[in-house]
């Protein structure tokens, strides 16, 4: 869903990379079988979809998850969601809830698609527009429902332009005992135990992505946004019940790319006006993508990003620092310079993205994950101690030999303990990268101390091919551009969900690059969000 940043090959980073590695004990998280959290059809043609029933077994990827602060047991995922694709021509925002810890879930979509003749859907500030994604799910301290994203037209229509692009937020409030809502062709039934409560605009562009004669694409695009709240109490922060969201605004095709960022105080009814975080001081980068915020047990707000300096040619991770709710932000601060560009062997899209965590337990150490390439890609974590002032030496998290693929790490941490996931291609035959699993590890946990990490922890129950072919009618990959975990401690252990797209399904698989064959309704599109709960030892 990003337009991402060029690749540019290996560059020397600010540390050596790899002089740090985790040590490796016992297995101490449990998980479950895998859950398939797609409600589809099982590879047979199941005729009209709708946004809880994909019955033409289409492509779902991109994940976002949270667990509720309110209830353990109630768990949001949410992915890019192809289901309606022969409806509505294009993608929308899938929303995906379980009230028994992620063991089954209700689908549904984001009032609003273009079939959605619903009231809710008709009086969304994102009626109208073609396609949604990019999505991010998070709960406020009172178990409310939160979902982020980005809405646009994909084809160009001169009459769009002045509002053809958004970042938006859309309210569900927590409702215990609800039931499940019916959805079809023409409305998204609520999910049980929320009611919808109405779509905020954070940010307006207007693109135009197909103008005659632009490479490209022209105007602004507001893309890659990201939420986070503050779940402090208020002895604890000034800022608690906060929503924070951070996207980066394209400015044409050639043009600048801040970071910029938006804060509500009523709930998400209304935000402030997007402001650009990612200038100030010798750090300050013109080409910027891939926000991720953090937020202090003291209310302190951290936002990391991907930074590319036209004049250098180099990729960085940057982190800036607002100790005031988001109302002035310091200059950013440069980690480490990264080496990027496609991962070898791998057909979908691999772009770099930095996610950041703070201790829930001390405000001033703070975590930030990224994968960096040096022949093939590995996941590394640098920690500040000070507030972010100071990043020490990159930790590579993982361990496996040879020239495997580590890819989108996600990061959390609760009760000080630091949870990590990733894609991993260990499991792929001698040199090649299509086998895909997830991996998980942990630091300060079961006797492991920052920078030691525990022996990582095959998530997936089986590998899936992830080079298989599923868009661009049969020529290309994508496996969206990340995926997510959340982390709950329970004063005994941690429970850690982690949701991912998944190949399994897709039948049969196509890896030959020229186009075709289409969809067929019976598999061959079948890209899936699976979930697993872990129970982690402290």
């Amino acid at each position: 869903m990003a337009c991402n940043l060029k690749y540019f090959g290996l560059v020397l980073g600010l540390f050596v990379f790899g002089l740090a590695v985790p040590s490796a004990i016992g297995s101490h998280a449990v998980g479950g079988a895998d859950v398939k959290v797609i409600n589809d059809n099982n590879n047979i043609d199941g005729g009209t979809p709708n946004p809880s029933f994909d019955a033409n077994n289409r492509q779902q990827n991109e994940t976002s998850v949270a667990i509720s602060s309110a209830d353990t047991d109630i768990v949001a995922t949410a992915a890019n969601d192809y289901r309606m694709v022969p409806v509505t021509g294009d993608v929308w925002y899938g929303l995906y809830v379980s009230d028994d810890g992620g063991s089954s879930w209700f689908n549904t979509f984001v009032p609003g698609f273009p079939t959605d003749t619903s009231a809710a859907g008709t009086s969304s500030p994102i009626s109208g527009l073609g396609a949604s994604g990019d999505p991010v799910v998070r709960f406020d301290a009172a178990g409310n429902m939160l979902a982020a994203g980005i809405a646009f037209n994909r084809s160009f229509v001169a009459s769009d332009r002045p509002l053809d692009t958004a970042v938006y937020v859309a309210r569900y409030n927590y409702t215990p005992g609800s039931p499940a809502g019916t959805s079809t062709a023409n409305r998204a039934g609520n999910p049980p135990n929320f009611t919808y409560a109405g779509t905020t605009i954070v940010d307006r562009g207007a693109v135009g992505f197909a103008v005659p004669g632009v490479v490209g694409f022209a105007g602004l695009f507001t893309d890659k946004e990201w939420m986070e709240i503050d779940l402090n109490a208020p002895l604890a922060s000034p800022c608690a019940g906060s929503i924070y969201v951070a996207h980066t605004n394209f400015h044409g095709a050639q043009g600048s790319s801040p970071i910029v960022f938006s804060r509500s105080t009523d709930g998400g009814a209304t935000f402030s006006s997007p402001r650009a975080i990612s200038t100030g001081g010798s750090s300050t980068t013109q080409a910027n993508e891939g926000a991720d915020i953090a937020v202090a047990p003291d209310g302190t707000v951290y936002v990391a990003y991907e930074a590319f300096s036209r004049s250098t040619r180099a990729n960085s991770i940057n982190v800036v620092k607002s100790t005031d709710c988001g109302r002035h932000w310091g200059q950013p601060v440069r980690l480490a310079t990264i080496g990027t560009g496609q991962a070898p062997g791998i057909a979908f899209r691999t772009p770099t993205f930095a996610f950041i965590a703070v201790d829930n337990t001390n405000p001033n150490v703070v975590y930030v994950a990224y994968q960096h390439l040096a022949g093939d890609y590995d996941v590394f974590v640098q920690r500040s101690t000070n507030g972010g002032q100071g990043w020490g030496a990159p930790v590579q998290v993982n361990t496996d030999p040879g020239a495997h693929q580590q890819l989108f790490p996600t990061i959390e941490v609760s009760n000080h303990a630091l949870h990590v996931a990733w894609y991993d291609t260990r499991n792929s035959a001698g040199t090649a990268n299509d086998q895909v699993d997830v991996y998980y590890a942990c630091s300060n946990c079961a006797g492991n101390v920052y920078p030691a990490f525990s022996h990582e922890t095959r998530v997936t129950d089986v590998s899936h091919n992830g080079n298989c072919l599923l868009f661009g009618g049969g020529t290309a990959g994508f496996h969206g551009d990340y995926i997510e975990l959340d982390a709950a401690w329970t004063g005994a252990n941690h429970l850690v969900n982690v949701a991912w797209a998944d190949h399994r399904d897709v039948s049969p698989c196509d890896l030959d690059p020229a186009p075709g064959p289409p969809s067929n309704n019976t598999g061959n599109r079948n890209e899936n969000i699976y979930a697993d709960r872990l129970t982690v030892s402290p």
